[in-house]
This record gives C-alpha cells, structure tokens and sequence, in this order.
C-alpha cells in the first residue's frame, strides 16, 4: 500500500512536530546473526581473542591473552591477523554494505542514543554473547569511534580537535565563546552535530552562553550580560545558579571584568566610564592621592562603609607582599619580594621514592572545571616564579597536554596558584575524589593518579 504522506501527516494531526519527526528507512538486512555465524567457524583461541581483543568495547592486551593461551605475544598478534583475514573472507562484504547504511542513516556523528537505535537495526538478531562483538565490527567497517559524548567518525573528530583548538581565540577575557565565530573559524559548512562537537570539545554551554569552562567567573559574567542591568550580590548568585555565594564578593572585588556601580549593586566594568576595579586598587589610589602612605586605619574605616566588604578583608590585603605597613601607615612596595622558601619547608610538598618532589591533591570538581590550585611560594620559586610573575610548565606525562601554568599575585592573601590541570586530569583517567601526584621536575611536570608510592 502506498500512502500520501502529506496527507497522513494532516488528517493525524501531527503537522505542528511533523518536521521533528525522524524518519529511518530500516536496512535491507541484518548482520548479527551471520556475524555469530562466521565467529563459529574460528577455533576457541581465535574466536576468543575475536571477543576479547579484535572486536571489544574495551580490548585486553596481547600480552595478557597471550599469558592465558599459554603463548608469546607474537603468537597471540598471529591469530589476531589469522581471525580477521578469515572473517574478512566470509563477512567483509556484508560488513562494509551494513557501514554504508549506517552511514547513510547517522551521518558523521550522533548522539549516543541515536546511534544505538540505529545499531540496533542492524545486530539485533545477534545472540547477546556476540551482540557487542558485532557491533564493534560494524562501527570499525563503518570508521566510527565512540567518544566521551555520542559517536563520530574521523571527520567528526578532526572538527572537534579545530573546534578546542580554535575557542580560546574566540573566546572574551571571561571565557564566553563568540560562537558564531567559531562556527565559521572551525567548519565551512554546516555541522548537523554541532552541538555535539562543542561537547566532546570540552566547552560547557550554559543558558544562551558557550564556555571554555564553566567557572563563576564565566557565570558571573554570562548572567550580567543577560540581566543587562546593576543586581546586588545575592540576586547576582542566584541568577547565575551559583548555591554558594560566601566568596562572591572577593571574585566580584579583585577581578577587572566587574566593577561595583552603587554601594550595593555590581555590573560589567564596559558599563561605567570610571570602574571600581577592587579593593587592591582602591587601597592602591588611596596611597597614591595621598602622596605615597595613607594611615591604615583610614583605609580600614573608608572601604568597608562605601564597598561593603569585611575590615577583615581589607587587613588580608594590607598583609600581603604588595603592600608595608609601618607605624601604622601603607605604602605600596614597587618590587614586592618573598624570601626563598626551600621545598623541603613547604608544607604541601612530599617527594617520591627517586627523591623528586611533588604536589598531592584530591580531585575534586572544581579542578575539572577548569579552577586552579593554590600552592606554597616554594612550588613557585622551584619554577622561577616570584610575586607578580607567571610562567607555563609543560607535562612530559601524560604528553600531548595543555601546559600547566603558575601565577602568583603579590596582593593574592592565599599565595601562588597552579592552573590548567583539568586536561591532564582527564588524561590519566581522574575523578572527582581520586588522589593525583604532580612530580615537579623543571624539564616537565609528571602526573600520576593516585599516590605514586611517596
């Protein structure tokens, strides 16, 4: 029977989500069970290593099935080549008509869920013992990987690396992605997946806004944009979904993006012609108007009532290395200066059974994030980092990562900070809870997760 599909659509009722509506044509025929079929035909060393290795979600070594067959490596990477020559015989065809249909059906990426359905169609008929079996099989003819979100092929994978590579350029001091930008930098055409590449690049969408990382700051930033008016501190936490909002007012006072237009209301710093950049730099112009030193006393009194910050605040900034206090009177120190502090006095370093020293820390998801950790000023000046330097330190291992990067604020109360550590946490496979070491070698940094034996 033929049908009018226009006409199905309209007397159905469904015209309002008839374009939502995917349509998949099933295909002409199912691979799993001929698939188990072919898997029978190989005897049990090579059908093992087909299920265990060749065709697995997660593939054991050569070695280790080697070491169960009772033979060498070399002799378990021969039956490897022996199972896929002669399944390449009987199902290669088959397998490469099925790819091409699975192909045709998701494109060059999808979501997980997508995927799945669509996989389905093809090796349901499999027994479940080879149902993962045949479905690695299809996807590797196919030439699709499964990725931290969803499923891609080659394609797919190159624009995701474009798209990480290219963000940070696209990217405002807060870390919001002009996406528009990015879209035209990263791919020529239009990406159906697009969505699922920015995801699988790392960046966060969160309302309207495309992150680098979803930090406060980020948030702060987005809500502001959209608000698109002065709000006070608590309806600014809200807003931006942040549930603790205790350290909002030393974010909002020292970082240059935000500026506090009234006593109590906070925007963007584009939103006025004479921004409040902090309480550093007000402490900073208050010296300066007053000829160089200013009582600190008048400083505890002034910020706190027109700021509304804690005295206590102030005082951590007035005992921190950009500024000296004598007889009760604030100066600015113009080369801010910290005595050498050995790495064996530093109260966060352990060192390794080689004698390396190192950093332990819990992972938490913060740092996942994209948040950076404090360290002592040993850790710094181990990198050659005093008070207002910064530098980079690469990681030897694992390779291939974001280079770390240390900064150290001399009006910082807590000291240097060590940034970028989120990609080589994902790399050694960290979660939120497990332990990593961070070996502090000068010609570059290891991570190991867990203790590394110190």
């Amino acid at each position: 029977m033929k049908l009018d599909f226009e006409t199905l659509v309209r007397e159905s009722g469904i015209e309002g989500i008839a374009d939502e509506i995917e349509l998949i044509v099933p295909p002409p025929f199912q691979v799993g069970a001929r698939f188990a079929e072919a898997l029978d035909t190989l005897d049990v060393r090579r059908r093992t290593v087909a299920l265990k290795r060749t065709y697995a979600r997660n593939p054991e070594k050569l070695e280790a099935l080697g070491n169960a067959f009772g033979v060498s490596r070399e002799r378990a990477r021969q039956l490897e080549v022996g199972l896929r020559s002669a399944l390449e015989e009987q199902v290669g065809e088959m397998l490469r008509e099925a790819a091409e249909w699975l192909r045709r059906t998701t494109g060059s990426a999808a979501e997980e869920e997508d995927f799945g359905r669509a996989l389905e169609m093809l090796v349901g008929d499999a027994p479940k013992e080879v149902r993962t079996g045949a479905e690695v099989a299809v996807m590797e003819a196919a030439g699709y990987q499964r990725l931290e979100w969803g499923v891609g092929d080659r394609e797919f994978i190159n624009l995701v690396y474009k798209v990480r590579s290219m963000a940070p350029g696209c990217a405002n001091d807060a870390g919001i992605v002009d996406e528009e930008e990015l879209r035209e930098a990263a791919a020529k055409d239009p990406v159906p997946a697009w969505d699922l590449a920015v995801r699988n690049a790392g960046l966060v969408r969160v309302g309207d806004y495309l992150m680098l990382r979803d930090t406060r700051r980020a948030r702060v930033f987005a809500t502001l944009e959209t608000l698109g008016k002065p709000v006070t501190r608590p309806e600014l936490a809200a807003a931006a979904g942040l549930s603790d909002n205790t350290t909002l007012s030393s974010l909002l006072s020292s970082d240059p993006l935000f500026v506090r237009l009234t006593k109590d209301k906070w925007g963007l710093v584009d939103w006025t012609d004479n921004p409040y950049e902090g309480v550093v730099t007000e402490i900073v112009k208050r010296i300066e108007r007053a000829g160089g030193e200013v009582a600190a006393e008048a400083l505890l009194q002034e910020i706190p009532e027109r700021f509304e910050v804690l005295p206590a605040t102030v005082r951590n900034y007035l005992a921190t290395r950009k500024f000296e206090v004598r007889d009760g009177m604030v100066r600015v120190v113009d080369e801010p200066f910290a005595p050498r502090q050995p790495l064996s006095e530093a109260r966060d370093v352990v060192w390794t059974p080689d004698g390396d020293p190192a950093i332990q820390l819990e992972v938490g998801s913060h740092h996942l994030k994209g948040n950076s950790q404090k360290v002592s000023m040993a850790v710094a000046q181990h990198f050659g980092v005093g008070p207002d330097g910064s530098g980079k330190i690469p990681f030897a291992d694992p390779p291939g990562v974001d280079d770390a990067s240390l900064i150290w604020r001399s009006y910082d109360p807590n000291g240097p900070e060590m940034g970028r550590l989120r990609e080589a946490m994902e790399a050694v496979g960290a979660e939120p809870g497990d332990t990593v070491t961070v070996i502090l070698r000068t010609d570059g940094l290891r991570m190991v997760r867990g203790d590394a034996g110190v």
